[in-house]
């Protein structure tokens, strides 16, 4: 007989307080209650699934309930005598069928995900990603008129299907120019599954952004939509006809020192997960966005005011297949 005494087998997403297990062994006329207690914060969230550690409790809270032992153990507890010997027999078909379903819903919910993730596919649409200011509606607006234009901020976002003169062969792209206020970001991020992949704009004259920009990307590379379809990004660091440009090590030793920050500290609040998706990078490891993110990323540097854009042209024939 099984005790779960927070929540069911397999749910290791909720905080988990206190006693974790606990397993009724009939033997020798006698009710055996071990208690196992497992504590988050003792074992830090690891790119592994948390259902390790629940496999491990549980199978090992079970062996104590079958032991032949009859010696009491630190910190566990014995209940009043109620059954003889021979209930030991009976029970083994219940815990039989724990032990099944256990094995089900630990590895059985992990290979239905991988079918459904494997089921799907990409997009056709280009996303502009950045911050205000970065060149975003200035790049929707270069390819697809082949002109220099003045914007400002807008919480509108601009759509539209048209083929990109430059790249010849491709027919026309669905290309998105997602605003960059805090405000937006939500029904942005609801664009993903649409995706082919994402361009994301960097504005190379401002330091001061770029804290915003490292946490915009901690977003993206945690959003379930993202890591299912793998989709990839370009880090199109643009104005780079500025000579006050920041080079592109300076604002990736950037991102990934911002991030490194924000992956220490969520890392700590998140207690117990499903998956590790929340959790950027390698245990133990600092943060390397080129190295570390969990899907393809690259860089490149552009002028869209000089319409400098070749770099993005080859990431776009890349991800379309030209």
């Amino acid at each position: 007989y099984v005790i779960m005494d927070c929540l069911p087998i397999g749910c290791v997403s909720s905080p988990i307080f206190g006693k974790f297990v606990s397993a009724l062994s009939f033997r020798e006329s006698s009710i055996a209650l071990y208690t196992m207690t497992w504590s988050p914060d003792r074992h830090p969230l690891r790119r592994s699934c948390t259902q390790q550690h629940l496999s491990f409790y549980f199978f090992f809270s079970l062996s104590l309930s079958l032991s032949s032992s009859s010696s009491t153990m630190s910190g566990l507890e014995e209940s009043p005598s109620v059954a003889e010997g021979s209930s030991f027999g009976m029970a083994m078909p219940v815990l039989l069928i724990v032990l099944l379903v256990f094995v089900f819903l630990t590895f059985g919910q992990k290979f239905t995900k991988s079918i459904m993730k494997s089921a799907r596919s990409r997009g056709n649409a280009v996303l502009l990603f950045g911050q205000c200011g970065a060149g975003k509606t200035a790049l929707f607006f270069r390819l697809r008129d082949k002109a220099e234009v003045q914007t400002v901020s807008s919480l509108k976002q601009s759509r539209d299907k048209f083929e990109v003169e430059d790249l010849p062969g491709l027919g026309p792209l669905d290309i998105v120019d997602c605003p960059g206020h805090q405000r937006m970001k939500g029904k942005s991020a609801s664009l993903i599954p649409d995706a082919r992949c994402i361009v994301y704009m960097i504005d190379s004259e401002d330091k001061l952004r770029l804290k915003d920009v490292a946490e915009h990307l901690y977003e993206l590379m945690t959003n379930q939509d993202v890591l299912d379809l793998h989709t990839p990004i370009l880090l199109a660091m643009n104005k780079t006809e500025s000579a006050t440009a920041r080079t592109e090590k300076f604002i990736l030793d950037e991102i990934d020192r911002e991030i490194e920050i924000m992956r220490n500290s969520r890392g700590a609040t998140l207690e117990g997960q499903d998956q590790a998706d929340s959790y950027l990078g390698i245990d133990g490891q600092k943060f390397k966005i080129m190295e570390h993110a969990p899907c393809p990323v690259s860089t490149c540097r552009i002028s869209v005011k000089k319409g400098t854009l070749e770099p993005l042209f080859d990431f776009l024939k890349q991800q379309f297949g030209a």
